[in-house]
């Protein structure tokens, strides 16, 4: 305790021990009475529990509390108080730390920049009791190990959430063509449920009609009864007559004899006569037939006249039209080409003061590094230049380097390099800014071709977001969800990156002026065969009614003389050049969101 420099204060030194060792509780109990730090007396307590006492100045922690060490750190934290522990592994987390397992084995490490934090500082003497220093280096492995594992799990659970995502679409196209299914079932109950309603009610007409039809049997049964008796009365008259219809019976027999011989002459006559007339038939409908298959012949015959003379006369209206209409597309695509790169110069113009701020806090990167560079450089410059003298053969060479490694220390040689390789770094960090910006205008800037080519949506992303960094950098907050293995599209060079710039300068004017906490999500994705980004900010959003004319030229929300209202039409144009399509979701005070659709073959 006495190589430490302790604050001065008026009350006791107090130690504080976590342990349940009597033994060594005894043996604090009987320094404490014979010892004095910083010339105070010694006062001890003990507690099996994590507690923080008032003034306390140290706390020791046995090795069977150890897992109680994080809960004190955090208790501690900013205050001029002492951390002991025992065999504790974390030594990023140490301050001071024994080794060994037993009270005659002294050997212990000091982690420095820890004790420095608490306000306490470390004497020289005290390494030379046994201690040693934390390894930093090793901490500095075993915190970047930490590190990248964790960067692993966070892919993992990246592919993982991407796998989800496309179980989860796979599920919903599943469930959206079962409701079809059902909204198909659905009807075809409503017009099975209809035709049995129908054959309810022709059920329901034929029960009245056999009511009636059973009213009227019962009062035909009461006629028939009636009749069976005069039936009775005429059976007997029956009887009397059937005697002479017997004998009539006889002469009738031969006369059919006579009528059978007729009438088959009869039939041979009628077959006769059905042969010839169908023979006239078959000869009237070949030639009814015939008759109309000539008219339908002249009929078709002056349509085909008619209608080669019209397409002659349209077809020749027609390369009139289409030479008139190629004159006028050709114009109108010299125009939006103007058009498109006038608005382009008129963005970059817009932006130029906060470009050449970007350009000049990277040029100020190297200006500085130099400067610093060459000071630290005239300073070594002897140590190097006596390096160089040196020789073989030289008989004082140990003297030599002796003079050369303590005129290395005076200057500080090895600061001066470690801050020369930070230069180094830092000029090079400036001069890979430049670039990136120099880039980024030579790409926005380039004229329109005809020709496409390869194009990286995330490259054109970056750079509208290179380009507009002084407007976003302080007042938006800028998401980006970009999609891995984002393959490239066919397109115009510079087109893309202005229609990105475009959206995204209006949401960042839309999120300022909201006020603070502005963010704007950039996310890319593949959708089928089509590359979607979508761009959302939390801005003030737009009504119903502007939503329907943005993409109209000259059409603006913004106040007299902040822009032109040719952005988002230009940005149709662009995105329709391309083969894809741009819609947009918004309400007002919840912000807008530009989906545009790109097809990779486009």
């Amino acid at each position: 305790m006495k190589n430490i420099e302790w604050p001065q204060k008026d009350t006791p030194f107090k130690i504080h021990i976590i342990t349940t060792d009597e033994d060594l509780k005894n043996e604090f109990r009987i320094t404490s009475q014979s010892q004095k730090i910083a010339g105070k007396s010694v006062i001890v307590t003990f507690t099996s529990y994590v507690m923080v006492q008032q003034d306390v100045d140290v706390i020791f922690v046995t090795n069977r509390y150890n897992t109680t060490i994080p809960t004190l750190l955090d208790r501690i934290g900013g205050s001029t108080v002492l951390l002991i522990t025992d065999r504790y592994d974390i030594q990023r987390d140490v301050m001071i730390n024994f080794l060994g397992e037993s009270s005659s084995d002294l050997t212990f490490e000091i982690n420095r920049a820890n004790v420095s934090n608490q306000g306490l500082k470390v004497k020289p003497g005290m390494s030379d009791l046994g201690g040693s220093e934390v390894n930093v280096a090793k901490i500095f492995k075993q915190v970047r190990d930490s590190v990248r594992a964790m960067e692993l799990r966070a892919e993992a659970l990246k592919v993982q959430f991407d796998s989800m995502n496309l179980n989860v679409a796979a599920a919903l196209g599943i469930m959206r063509q079962q409701q079809v299914l059902i909204r198909e079932r659905n009807d075809e109950i409503d017009r099975k449920q209809a035709e049995i309603d129908k054959q309810t009610a022709v059920l329901d007409s034929l029960r009245d009609e056999f009511a009636v039809s059973e009213k009227k049997l019962l009062d035909l049964t009461a006629i028939l009864d009636s009749r069976e008796e005069e039936l009775a009365i005429l059976g007997e008259e029956i009887s009397l007559q059937k005697e002479n219809v017997e004998e009539g019976n006889k002469i009738l027999a031969e006369q059919q004899e006579r009528i059978a011989k007729q009438n088959e002459a009869i039939s041979q006559r009628e077959e006769q006569l059905d042969e010839m007339s169908n023979v006239v038939n078959s000869q009237q409908s070949a030639l009814v037939f015939l008759i109309l298959f000539l008219v339908v012949v002249v009929v078709f015959l002056f349509l085909i006249f008619t209608a080669y003379r019209a397409r002659k006369r349209a077809a020749k209206k027609l390369a009139e039209q289409k030479e008139d209409l190629a004159r006028l597309l050709d114009e109108l695509q010299d125009t939006q080409s103007q058009l498109v790169q006038s608005e382009k110069m008129a963005s970059l113009g817009t932006l130029t003061a906060g470009i050449a701020h970007e350009i000049n806090n990277a040029i100020n990167f190297v200006y500085s590094g130099i400067h610093v560079l060459s000071d630290k450089f005239t300073e070594i410059r002897p140590v190097i230049s006596h390096v160089t003298e040196l020789k073989e053969d030289d008989k004082n060479l140990k003297g030599s380097i002796k003079n050369l490694i303590k005129e290395r220390e005076e200057i500080g040689y090895d600061e001066a390099q470690g801050i020369i390789d930070q230069m180094i770094s830092s000029i090079k960090v400036g001069a890979e800014r430049t670039t990136e910006i120099v880039k980024g205008l030579r790409i926005f800037s380039r004229s329109e071709t005809e020709k496409k080519t390869k194009i990286d949506i995330h490259n054109d992303l970056d750079v509208a977001l290179l380009l507009l960094n002084s407007r976003h950098r302080d007042a938006v907050k800028i998401n980006k969800h970009f999609s891995e293995n984002m393959p490239s599209i066919q397109g115009f060079k510079g087109q893309l990156s202005q229609a990105f710039l475009n959206i995204i300068n209006n949401s960042i004017d839309s999120v300022t002026e909201k006020g603070k906490g502005g963010e704007i999500d950039i996310t890319t994705s593949m959708n089928g065969k089509n590359v979607e980004v979508a761009i959302k900010d939390n801005g003030l959003g737009m009504t119903e009614e502007d939503k329907l004319k943005i993409f109209d030229p000259f059409f603006t929300t913004k106040k007299v003389g902040s822009g032109t209202g040719l952005g988002l039409a230009i940005t149709y144009g662009i995105v329709e050049r391309h083969g894809g399509t741009i819609t947009v979701n918004s309400k007002v005070h919840e912000g807008a969101e530009f989906i545009i659709k790109l097809p990779l073959d486009s």
